[in-house]
Protein backbone atom coordinates (compact mmCIF):
# COMPACT_ATOMS: atom_id res chain seq x y z
CA UNK A 1 0.00 0.00 0.00
CA UNK A 2 1.48 3.21 -1.07
CA UNK A 3 1.45 6.04 1.67
CA UNK A 4 0.19 9.62 0.57
CA UNK A 5 3.28 11.99 0.20
CA UNK A 6 3.06 14.95 1.54
CA UNK A 7 4.84 18.52 0.57
CA UNK A 8 6.24 20.88 2.75
CA UNK A 9 2.56 23.04 2.59
CA UNK A 10 0.53 19.99 3.70
CA UNK A 11 3.71 19.77 6.69
CA UNK A 12 3.08 23.21 7.59
CA UNK A 13 -1.01 23.40 7.49
CA UNK A 14 -0.88 19.96 9.69
CA UNK A 15 1.45 21.96 12.13
CA UNK A 16 -0.89 24.77 12.49
CA UNK A 17 -4.28 22.78 13.05
CA UNK A 18 -2.14 21.07 15.77
CA UNK A 19 -1.15 23.69 17.43
CA UNK A 20 -5.10 24.96 16.90
CA UNK A 21 -7.30 22.61 15.45
CA UNK A 22 -10.14 25.76 15.21
CA UNK A 23 -7.52 28.06 13.76
CA UNK A 24 -9.33 29.98 10.56
CA UNK A 25 -8.07 28.94 7.46
CA UNK A 26 -7.68 32.61 6.30
CA UNK A 27 -5.10 32.80 9.02
CA UNK A 28 -2.91 29.54 8.24
CA UNK A 29 -3.15 31.42 3.98
CA UNK A 30 -1.57 34.60 5.41
CA UNK A 31 1.25 32.88 6.94
CA UNK A 32 1.48 30.51 4.75
CA UNK A 33 1.72 32.83 2.04
CA UNK A 34 -1.29 30.81 0.01
CA UNK A 35 -4.53 31.16 -0.66
CA UNK A 36 -7.50 30.28 1.30
CA UNK A 37 -9.14 27.97 -1.28
CA UNK A 38 -5.93 25.95 -1.46
CA UNK A 39 -5.76 25.90 2.47
CA UNK A 40 -9.71 24.52 2.04
CA UNK A 41 -8.72 21.76 -0.49
CA UNK A 42 -5.66 20.44 1.73
CA UNK A 43 -7.09 20.19 4.26
CA UNK A 44 -10.38 18.45 3.01
CA UNK A 45 -7.64 16.16 1.24
CA UNK A 46 -5.83 15.36 4.44
CA UNK A 47 -9.49 14.33 6.36
CA UNK A 48 -10.42 12.27 3.51
CA UNK A 49 -7.73 10.25 3.16
CA UNK A 50 -7.32 9.65 6.66
CA UNK A 51 -3.83 11.10 7.44
CA UNK A 52 -5.41 14.08 9.83
CA UNK A 53 -8.45 14.11 12.21
CA UNK A 54 -9.51 17.53 14.04
CA UNK A 55 -11.09 16.32 17.36
CA UNK A 56 -11.49 17.60 20.95
CA UNK A 57 -8.98 15.71 22.81
CA UNK A 58 -10.10 14.71 26.64
CA UNK A 59 -7.71 13.71 29.22
CA UNK A 60 -9.94 10.69 30.81
CA UNK A 61 -7.62 10.81 34.09
CA UNK A 62 -8.82 14.72 34.46
CA UNK A 63 -12.53 13.34 34.14
CA UNK A 64 -12.08 11.19 37.31
CA UNK A 65 -12.30 8.05 34.86
CA UNK A 66 -9.79 5.13 34.80
CA UNK A 67 -7.79 5.20 31.68
CA UNK A 68 -6.24 1.74 30.80
CA UNK A 69 -4.11 -0.49 28.81
CA UNK A 70 -4.67 -4.06 27.72
CA UNK A 71 -2.03 -6.08 25.82
CA UNK A 72 -3.08 -8.95 24.29
CA UNK A 73 -1.31 -12.59 22.83
CA UNK A 74 -3.50 -13.96 20.36
CA UNK A 75 -3.66 -16.95 18.11
CA UNK A 76 -2.10 -16.34 14.47
CA UNK A 77 -4.87 -17.19 12.74
CA UNK A 78 -7.30 -15.04 15.01
CA UNK A 79 -5.62 -11.94 14.88
CA UNK A 80 -7.78 -9.25 12.93
CA UNK A 81 -10.66 -10.71 14.24
CA UNK A 82 -10.02 -10.61 17.72
CA UNK A 83 -8.83 -6.83 17.05
CA UNK A 84 -12.34 -6.38 15.09
CA UNK A 85 -14.19 -7.51 18.39
CA UNK A 86 -12.34 -5.86 20.48
CA UNK A 87 -12.80 -2.70 18.49
CA UNK A 88 -16.70 -3.09 19.24
CA UNK A 89 -16.80 -2.42 22.41
CA UNK A 90 -18.25 1.22 23.41
CA UNK A 91 -14.86 1.03 26.38
CA UNK A 92 -12.08 0.40 24.31
CA UNK A 93 -10.79 4.15 22.35
CA UNK A 94 -7.95 2.48 20.75
CA UNK A 95 -6.74 -1.13 19.35
CA UNK A 96 -3.63 -1.43 17.34
CA UNK A 97 -2.37 -4.35 16.00
CA UNK A 98 1.31 -4.60 16.55
CA UNK A 99 4.56 -6.80 16.21
CA UNK A 100 6.75 -7.40 19.72
CA UNK A 101 5.98 -9.40 22.51
CA UNK A 102 2.23 -8.57 21.88
CA UNK A 103 -0.04 -8.83 18.72
CA UNK A 104 -2.97 -6.20 20.02
CA UNK A 105 -2.93 -3.08 22.13
CA UNK A 106 -5.96 -2.06 23.38
CA UNK A 107 -7.06 1.33 25.43
CA UNK A 108 -10.01 1.55 27.58
CA UNK A 109 -11.86 3.99 29.51
CA UNK A 110 -14.20 3.11 32.30
CA UNK A 111 -16.49 4.60 34.95
CA UNK A 112 -14.92 2.57 38.12
CA UNK A 113 -13.41 -0.91 38.45
CA UNK A 114 -16.14 -2.99 37.99
CA UNK A 115 -16.67 -1.26 34.78
CA UNK A 116 -13.18 -2.57 33.77
CA UNK A 117 -13.49 -6.47 35.23
CA UNK A 118 -16.34 -6.67 33.35
CA UNK A 119 -14.71 -5.32 30.08
CA UNK A 120 -11.41 -7.35 30.86
CA UNK A 121 -12.65 -10.97 32.24
CA UNK A 122 -16.76 -11.04 30.32
CA UNK A 123 -15.60 -9.37 27.09
CA UNK A 124 -12.36 -9.76 26.42
CA UNK A 125 -10.72 -13.00 27.30
CA UNK A 126 -14.34 -14.79 26.51
CA UNK A 127 -12.93 -13.65 22.55
CA UNK A 128 -11.96 -17.29 20.42
CA UNK A 129 -8.20 -16.50 19.86
CA UNK A 130 -7.08 -14.98 23.37
CA UNK A 131 -4.53 -16.35 24.65
CA UNK A 132 -3.14 -13.64 27.14
CA UNK A 133 -4.36 -11.00 28.87
CA UNK A 134 -2.27 -8.29 30.46
CA UNK A 135 -3.23 -5.47 31.91
CA UNK A 136 -1.78 -2.22 33.05
CA UNK A 137 -3.61 1.11 34.81
CA UNK A 138 -2.38 4.27 33.79
CA UNK A 139 -2.32 6.47 37.06
CA UNK A 140 -0.67 9.49 35.54
CA UNK A 141 0.19 10.89 32.39
CA UNK A 142 3.36 12.88 32.34
CA UNK A 143 2.97 13.42 28.86
CA UNK A 144 0.73 13.29 26.42
CA UNK A 145 1.43 15.32 23.02
CA UNK A 146 -0.06 15.23 19.66
CA UNK A 147 1.98 18.23 17.97
CA UNK A 148 5.03 15.79 15.96
CA UNK A 149 5.96 17.03 12.64
CA UNK A 150 5.17 14.26 9.41
CA UNK A 151 8.28 15.85 8.14
CA UNK A 152 10.11 13.43 10.58
CA UNK A 153 8.71 10.64 8.83
CA UNK A 154 8.76 8.82 6.10
CA UNK A 155 5.99 9.59 4.50
CA UNK A 156 7.03 13.23 4.97
CA UNK A 157 10.60 12.38 3.13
Amino acid sequence: MRKQALDKTDIAIIGHLQVDGRRAYTAIAKDLGISEASVRQRVARLLRTNIIQIVAVTSPLDLGLIWAQINLRVAGDRLEAVAEAVAELPQVDYVSICAGNFDIIVGVVAHDREEVFDVLVNHIRTIPGVEQADFLLNLKILKDNYEWSPAESPAGS
